[in-house]
């Protein structure tokens, strides 16, 4: 367990007379060594703090530090509701699963064209971590459910994380090489950890993710991303790429790594890639036809399945070709 945690959730004598319930607080401590043990980070913050999160939000939209399409296609699926479970919200446990960036391949002209996924499109940890949860909270008596937050800013308001100057959220440890998931539960905290907003300290004299945005998503007159430069909020969308968008700036298929591979602090994970499935030349032909789910081969959606593209297959076909393009050309 990190020191932070091992010092706050140390047993004491002065608990029981402060009102501090000597069994949550081991239970606390379990959760928190278990999940550690098998290499994911966990912050558990009272869901009091939920509200914050969404007046962060709120308040950003009224300095209309949003458009209107980010507004629309990612803000608002937050859930800020902590009392729609058929338990009591008490808390909120955020984890962090490492995650490599996924190879994988399409063959085009009988030749296989290598395609790389960041981290964090990968959800099976999601299902991993409420399973290992609820092993520990159930028998106690404790509920969990996942939900959506903005999960970077609870990151870091959290102790969890620090924010870099790309607007990505950096754990100790895993760099940015790792998926975020939350869940509300009624298991108690208010003894816990609440921050401001910072970045890095070595951010401050360092400006290679800067540097390495072509569209100048990232900028040193602001804390925010300009997400709606960002390559990532372009090729995850599916609106046309705009006619400003360099086809050579893309490299992943959906997604972008630039400012994260050039970055200082993933210097120990940037290489961390692992292969994953191989797309036929039919498959590949297939899925560039823009066919529907239910009419590819069973063969080519579970692949689309483990990799957790599925909700991505109508946008596919445009950022293939733009990665193909980029292969012929270079």
């Amino acid at each position: 367990m990190d020191r932070l945690f091992e010092r706050k959730y140390a047993l004491k004598s002065s608990d029981s007379e402060k009102g501090v319930k000597i069994e949550e607080k081991e239970i606390i401590r379990k959760l928190l060594f278990q999940m550690e043990q098998q290499g994911q980070k966990v912050r558990i913050v009272s869901s009091k703090h939920v509200s914050t999160l969404q007046q962060e939000i709120n308040t950003w939209r009224r300095k209309r530090m949003f458009r209107e399409e980010l507004d629309r296609d990612y803000l608002r699926e937050f859930n800020f509701n902590t009392q729609a479970n058929p338990f009591r919200s008490e808390s909120v446990i955020l984890v962090a699963s490492p995650q490599p960036i996924t190879r994988i391949s399409f063959m085009v002209n009988k030749k296989p064209i290598p395609v790389v996924i960041p981290p964090t499109y990968c959800h099976s940890s999601d299902v991993k971590v409420e399973n290992f949860l609820l092993r520990i909270l159930k028998p106690e008596g404790y509920h969990v459910a996942k939900t959506i937050l903005p999960l970077k800013s609870l990151a870091v308001h959290s102790g969890l994380a620090e924010y870099g100057k790309n607007n990505i959220a950096y754990v100790q440890g895993m760099g940015s090489f790792f998926r975020l998931t939350a869940f509300y539960s009624d298991l108690p905290n208010d003894d816990d950890v609440w921050s401001e907003f910072q970045m890095m300290e070595r951010c401050h004299h360092c400006s290679a993710c800067l540097k390495a945005c072509p569209p100048k998503a990232i900028s040193s007159e602001r804390f925010l991303l300009h997400a709606e430069r960002c390559i990532t909020f372009l090729n995850e969308g599916k609106r046309d790429f705009p006619s400003w968008l360099d086809p050579a700036w893309h490299h992943c298929l959906v997604g972008c790594l630039r400012c994260q591979v050039i970055c200082p602090e993933n210097k120990d994970f940037r290489d961390w890639i692992e292969n994953k499935t191989a797309f036929s030349e039919a498959e590949t032909a297939l899925l560039l036809d823009r066919l529907p789910m239910d009419e590819l081969p069973a063969r080519t959606e579970k692949k689309l399945e483990e990799l957790y593209m599925t909700e991505y297959l109508e946008i596919l076909p445009r950022n293939m070709k733009a990665l193909f393009r980029n292969r012929e050309s270079s």
